[in-house]
């Protein structure tokens, strides 16, 4: 007697994620982890956080564009997980990848009100020396 042919479903990713068709180099090769180690010992501190004025050890290596297709060196920076976390999740949901302030308490959002230009805030540009008042 034959058994019956059981048909189960398909088996889900276990991370539940699928790999970005852009990707050019996979996270899981030697060339990319290579790639990673060269660019953690060039800048070890988290880039966000030292644009902050805090001091983190980076962990991660996260493609500055967005862009994972991308891997110039120049496009490529540290960030502690925490950091990079943060950026990955706020870039999927389409919001803003800076957020909070500097050290002197302006946003890093670029779009930010308070970072937009306004003809009142704006100095007139003259060809004169500036005046000194004593």
């Amino acid at each position: 007697m034959k058994r019956p042919i059981l048909h189960l479903p398909k088996r889900a990713n276990p991370t539940g994620r699928t790999a970005d068709p852009r990707r050019t180099i996979p996270l899981n090769t030697a060339r990319w982890q290579r790639l990673r180690a060269l660019v953690l010992a060039e800048h070890p501190l988290c880039a966000h956080c030292f644009a902050l004025g805090r001091v983190a050890l980076a962990t991660d290596v996260d493609h500055a564009d967005g862009n994972p297709g991308n891997n110039a060196r120049g496009n490529l920076q540290s960030l502690c997980h925490a950091c990079h976390s943060r950026k990955t999740g706020r870039e999927r949901a389409g919001l803003p990848a800076d957020h909070g302030c500097d050290v002197n308490g302006w946003p890093l959002d670029p779009g930010h009100p308070w970072n937009e230009k306004s003809p009142a805030t704006e100095r007139v540009q003259t060809d004169r020396a500036p005046s000194i008042h004593r």
